[in-house]
């Protein structure tokens, strides 16, 4: 009778953790459509019970799934509810831009350019100024290293590439128009932005100077548009500010320029809250906004990259339980693809995103099928259930989320795919059909 009530139990305890067998196999076939291609796999139920793996310890590119671990490390640091200050003081006649790590300053929420100053220019006819000398930028919040080294040459200049700094404004990006190489006539917004236009056979390349004027030049043969990065963003603001000012008739009689040090201020002028850092961290999950997540991770990390990395690593190791041997990081947006983590390590870190203490906001920062973000033509009938993050660079694509059941529970999975030849659109939809099958219950 023992033996017999031994063996059922034990049969319980096996239908328990039974990995469903049709799930092993239609994941199976799907990545058999990549045979020659690397793919890191880990599902996991409520309980933990790993119901499907593939090279699950092995370290892969996780392009911007990266961003899952800088945005829980700037949570984990500075909380959801944090919110970054751009401070402006007068320093005699001049007016001093100070920068506190904003990356959504003068960004996507900035409909009214001018509007953005109107606290300084309210502030300043207040105090009977109606001339400035110079308008001045303080970007020594962080460190000086505006570009991570581990960045390729071609992601530099590029709207995803911005440089990183203390002070950024529109993104760090200025969207530019060239008509065509007739009569060229170049635009740029931000209109304060000047730029020009060199016409040859060459193909067409734009650069910014360190005065952030850009030069479009090669064979424009029809109308031309681009958004690029400018090269100085702590000046970029400062030029901003400089044109709200004229625009509200406080005249600027000195120059524009970058402190070479940071500055004694000690009469403050006015301060530009941004949104709450579950605001910030949802541009940098939904969109995958590379600038957001670069100034967060160094915010997380006193202003510099070497913090954010012993910042990260101790909140990942004691926090979130993962091994170090699990990850190595370079920067915070994922651009790098000298970024390795373990597929493993993705779920752990899911987990700890889903704690019931922490559940709620991160169901509003993850990317939602159908709405604003890298999601938004994908997977839209699991909107309700799904939560998660996407990733892309060349020959990498990956997806990591949280999906609850039909009739109740969750899993929890990460995939990975490296070294794969055919296009992303391919690698999206296998990944999706996976996904799918995952959130089958």
């Amino acid at each position: 009778m023992m033996l017999r009530r031994l063996a059922a139990l034990l049969l319980l305890a096996g239908c328990a953790t039974a990995v469903p067998p049709r799930l092993v196999q239609n994941i199976n076939a799907l990545t058999a459509r990549f045979p020659h291609a690397m793919w890191g796999i880990v599902v996991e139920d409520e309980a933990g019970h790993r119901l499907y793996e593939k090279n699950a310890s092995t370290l892969f590119i996780p392009a911007s799934n990266r961003k899952l671990f800088s945005g829980a490390t700037a949570a984990s640091c500075l909380g959801f509810e944090q919110q970054l200050s751009t401070e402006v003081f007068l320093d005699g006649d001049d007016v001093v831009l100070r920068g506190g790590g904003d990356p959504s300053f003068g960004g996507r929420w900035t409909f009214d350019r001018d509007a953005l100053f109107a606290p300084v220019v309210d502030a300043l006819r207040a105090r009977g100024v109606n001339a400035v000398h110079d308008v001045v930028a303080d970007p020594f919040l962080f460190d000086r290293i505006l570009l991570p080294p581990q960045w390729e040459i071609e992601d530099v200049g590029t709207a995803y590439g911005a440089p990183v700094d203390a002070l950024a404004y529109n993104e760090n990006v200025v969207g530019i128009t060239v008509d065509d190489c007739a009569r060229p006539v170049a635009g740029t917004d931000p209109l304060f932005v000047d730029a020009v236009v060199k016409c040859s056979d060459d193909p067409v390349t734009v650069v910014s100077d360190a005065n952030n004027a850009i030069t479009v030049a090669g064979a424009i043969r029809s109308r031309f548009h681009s958004l690029n990065s400018i090269a100085s963003p702590a000046l970029y603001a400062a030029q901003a500010l400089a044109s709200a000012l004229k625009h509200a008739g406080i005249d600027m009689r000195g120059r524009l320029r970058v402190e070479d040090r940071r500055p004694r201020l000690s009469n403050p002028v006015a301060t530009i809250a941004s949104p709450p850092m579950w605001q910030l961290l949802s541009v940098e999950m939904k969109p995958s906004q590379n600038l957001y997540a670069e100034m967060l991770y160094k915010d997380a990390g006193g202003g510099s990259y070497d913090g954010a990395r012993e910042a990260e690593r101790r909140f990942l190791t004691t926090e979130a339980g993962i091994d170090p041997a699990e990850f190595r990081f370079v920067d915070g947006s994922g651009v790098s693809a000298t970024n390795f983590v373990t597929p493993a390590a993705a779920v752990k870190l899911l987990r700890w995103m889903n704690d019931p203490a922490r559940r709620g906001a991160w169901w509003l920062i993850l990317a939602t099928p159908g709405e604003e973000g890298t999601l938004h033509r994908r997977l839209t009938e699991l909107a309700s259930r799904l939560r998660g993050k996407t990733g892309t660079l060349t020959g990498v694509n990956s997806l990591s989320a949280i999906v609850t059941g039909a009739n109740g529970g969750t899993r929890y999975f990460t995939i990975f795919l490296n070294h794969n030849a055919a296009t992303s659109d391919d690698a999206q939809r296998v990944i999706d059909a996976i996904a799918r099958e995952i959130a089958a219950f």
